[in-house]
């Protein structure tokens, strides 16, 4: 589980300085964040992230820095444990985590009479941070599919291995090149991959490292909440509000195409456990919105915050009739795994092109004919 948060600030006359923790207990080493603040200004002193080990703080840090050039240069620093890796959360999860905390800050700055204030909602946004970072650790299955689709390099390891096995050398050498960046802690890019069983990790005779077999696929797509519409056919939730869900589910499928980036946008949306415990709740039946369940501390407009998010992803809907708002599950999120039929042509061809070892093709074979038969 994530440690917390360290907030410093770049001043002229003071240098680095702390400007918040969380949570209040978490110790911190001005020699360790100036490490990591020279980490980010080697170079150009420009806005990005790094990844830092601090061995006296037994702790790996996920840094982001706004820049030399901007306004007030900020560094925010997620303590992780040592074993942690932030691609383990998803890269995009807490790019939006450190893009909120830097509009939080920019409007503590900008509201100086509010500043007690203003900072106890940021002490209080940090902590659901967290708790979100620690939920995104127990993940299901299907969640964990959407996690591989949401970083680049997931996205990459599965392209690699739908072509041939590879052992983790050859896989780490062929990312490198793919992504034009080192790569580093392998073992946590595969971890998603060995959980859902779409790969397996086996030694091969005579070999000195392991071999990854592509065991099964998936794809991400959406669908029609058949449930839904068969209430809807019997006017249920009622009789205009089925209507008018039954008109725009058919309208939305009629033109809905699946595509790289809507897939990546379903991924998202499944990934972050608040939103996924709706579509999960949303599946069942429609709520009014003013009825929808609430999790332990969420507020009603923390719940329609969610909502909307979904809606302008067009996951839900919000249909009106003359009492309620009814909240309705457009279409449904689903990431589906299929036997990887095309993997038996390519290993026929690569042997015969000599890209592929006659043993390992063997093995890789004799694994998937174990995974059919199940």
């Amino acid at each position: 589980m994530p440690k917390g948060f360290v907030i410093t600030k770049w001043t002229e006359d003071q240098g680095l300085i702390l400007y918040l923790k969380y949570p209040d207990s978490i110790e911190v080493d001005l020699d360790d964040m100036m490490r990591i603040f020279y980490a980010h200004i080697t170079g150009a002193g420009e806005a990005g992230n790094v990844i830092v080990r601090l061995e006296k703080a037994r702790s790996n840090v996920s840094s982001y820095f706004t820049g030399m050039e901007s306004d007030s240069p900020l560094m925010i620093n997620l303590i992780l444990q040592l074993g942690e890796e932030p691609e383990m959360f998803g890269e995009t999860v807490i790019s939006d985590i450190n893009n909120t905390i830097v509009k939080y800050i920019s409007h503590i700055n900008a509201n100086p009479s509010n500043q007690y204030e203003l900072t106890q909602e940021l002490k209080g946004y940090l902590k659901n941070s967290l708790i979100l970072l620690e939920r995104l650790e127990h993940l299901s299955k299907e969640q964990k599919l959407a996690q591989i689709f949401t970083n680049e390099k997931g996205r990459a390891i599965l392209e690699l291995l739908r072509e041939r096995p590879y052992t983790r050398k050859e896989l780490q050498g062929l990312l490198e090149d793919k992504l034009d960046r080192i790569i580093t802690n392998l073992e946590i890019s595969l971890d998603p991959f060995i959980k859902t069983d779409l790969v397996r990790q086996d030694w091969m005779e005579g070999d000195s490292d392991i071999s990854l077999f592509l065991l099964s696929d998936f794809e991400l797509m959406r669908a029609p909440v058949a449930n839904l519409v068969e209430k809807a056919q019997k006017g249920i939730p009622t009789p205009a509000v089925a209507q008018q869900y039954l008109k725009e589910v058919k309208n939305f499928f009629i033109t809905y195409k699946p595509s790289t980036e809507d897939n990546k946008i379903i991924a998202q949306n499944m990934i972050n456990p608040d939103k996924y415990d709706y579509i999960v709740l949303l599946r069942e039946k429609s709520y009014p919105i003013s009825k929808i369940p609430k999790g332990p501390g969420e507020s009603f407009e923390t719940v329609r915050a969610f909502i909307e998010q979904l809606k302008e992803d067009r996951i839900i809907t919000i249909i009106k009739d003359k009492v309620d708002e009814w909240v309705l599950l457009l279409t449904d999120t689903i990431a589906d795994t299929f036997f990887p039929e095309y993997l038996i042509e390519n290993i026929r061809q690569d042997v015969a092109d000599k890209k592929l070892r006659k043993k390992t093709a063997i093995k890789h074979l004799e694994i998937l004919e174990q995974v059919y038969k199940k």
